[in-house]
């Protein structure tokens, strides 16, 4: 049997819990925005755009907050793997279609993203530690508040880093797009 110290537990729980209470959070901030990314993805009917654009965040806070709760956190966990699994069907779909320049919508207000391959694989990673939360393998004992202090900035660290990476890229795209400024 595969052995981990019980702070890689509380780790893999938080950032996924901050993954998806980042995503409400930026979903009812701008509503009307994240109308037009469901939209742009061109995979449901109309009439269903603003149902799911409106319904998506609710989902995502009970979600996150499922994945912070012991007694529930399998289940949350099953719902994450769902709902990551639903995500990357529609990334994969668009990227097949070609489609690339459309912003994902994982944090919409906050982070805009084209879709890329690496959307694709960072969601099977997600997938994967959402699929061992799910087995609900939780060690024995609690864990101290160090520990979970060290889980959850840890956690923290991951998103900052990736957000900072995001927009990094996003300057690096709006830099190629307008060209090079001249030198004079």
């Amino acid at each position: 049997m595969l052995e981990y110290a019980p702070v890689t537990l509380a780790f893999a729980q938080s950032l996924l819990a901050l993954v998806f209470l980042l995503g409400f959070w930026s979903k009812v901030r701008n509503q009307e925005a994240f109308e037009g990314v469901v939209y742009n993805y061109r995979l449901l009917p109309e009439a269903a755009v603003k149902p799911v654009a409106y319904g998506l965040p609710g989902v995502e806070l009970m979600v996150g907050l499922g994945l912070l709760v012991a007694p529930v956190r399998p289940f949350a966990a099953m719902a994450a793997v769902a709902l990551l699994a639903v995500f990357t069907a529609a990334i994969g779909i668009n990227l097949a279609r070609g489609r690339r320049e459309i912003d994902c919508g994982c944090f919409s207000s906050v982070l805009k993203q084209h879709l890329s391959g690496w959307l694709f694989l960072r969601n099977g990673l997600l997938i994967a530690l959402a699929l061992w939360l799910a087995t609900g393998l939780v060690p024995p004992g609690g864990l101290t508040w160090l520990e979970w202090l060290t889980a959850g900035a840890a956690a923290v660290t991951v998103i900052l880093l990736y957000m900072a990476v995001g927009l990094i890229a996003s300057a690096a795209r709006y830099n190629a797009a307008r060209g090079s400024p001249k030198k004079g």
